[in-house]
């Protein structure tokens, strides 16, 4: 999109949508629900690839909101690491617990 194109009242609905989705995932990360991270990714491509067309008065318009992009992103991804390390812990717990099960039964047997 050249920046003689740029429709900014489009643009600044798109990135609050894309922001709407962020915080819906994050609600969903929260519950424990899975998370479908590619529509996301594929939204946030295009603003970015809008965002770089733009020339620097039209991107001054809309700082506010990519800066809000940038924190909603930084705050799930943050939330996401946590995520997945408390699954790896509750999964090394599941793997240790299934090696006892596993060494007990094999010393029931032998006995």
């Amino acid at each position: 999109m050249s920046p003689e194109h740029f429709k900014p009242d489009q643009f600044k609905k798109d990135l609050k949508r894309v922001l709407s989705l962020i915080r819906t995932s994050q609600r969903y990360l929260e519950d424990g629900k899975v998370v479908e991270l590619s529509a996301l990714e594929t939204k946030v491509a295009d603003l970015c690839a809008q965002a770089r067309s733009m020339n620097p008065e039209q991107r001054t318009d809309v700082t506010p909101l990519l800066a809000a992009l940038t924190d909603e992103l930084a705050l799930f991804e943050t939330n996401m690491e946590q995520e997945y390390a408390d699954l790896q812990r509750q999964l090394r717990g599941i793997s240790n617990t299934a090696q006892a099960t596993n060494a007990y039964a094999h010393a029931a047997k032998t006995r």
